[in-house]
């Protein structure tokens, strides 16, 4: 037995005609808006990449330049205080140890009551 919508007049039928072509419609259109938003987004990407290539290409060899220079001085900062903390270290190593302190005599001890 076929479904009550399948039996019926030809105007009924056109919901179930219409609701499946739409959904048809509707999948097709839905991947090829899909398709077409790829294709879209890759040649925008391209077309971003080469422009910022064409403008851009010197402003990053001066960033470049600038952060070279920059990762020297702080090179050059971290060894002068590795050198300062050798320094202090073997000045302590060189240093006499404290004389020990001489030994104090205590009083004679005092029970006390509690």
């Amino acid at each position: 037995m076929l479904p009550q919508i399948f039996n019926g007049t030809l105007r009924e039928h056109y919901v179930l005609l219409f609701g499946i072509a739409g959904g048809i419609a509707a999948v097709v259109g839905f991947v090829a808006a899909w398709i077409g938003a790829q294709f879209g987004a890759r040649r925008a990407a391209r077309m971003a990449a080469e422009d910022a290539l064409a403008r851009g290409g010197l402003g990053v060899d001066r960033n470049l330049t600038a952060l070279v220079q920059a990762v020297d001085s702080i090179a050059l900062e971290v060894e002068r205080l590795s050198e300062g903390q050798r320094f202090t270290a073997r000045l302590m190593s060189e240093r006499p140890g404290p004389a020990a302190p001489p030994k104090q005599e205590s009083a004679a001890r005092v029970v006390t009551p509690h």
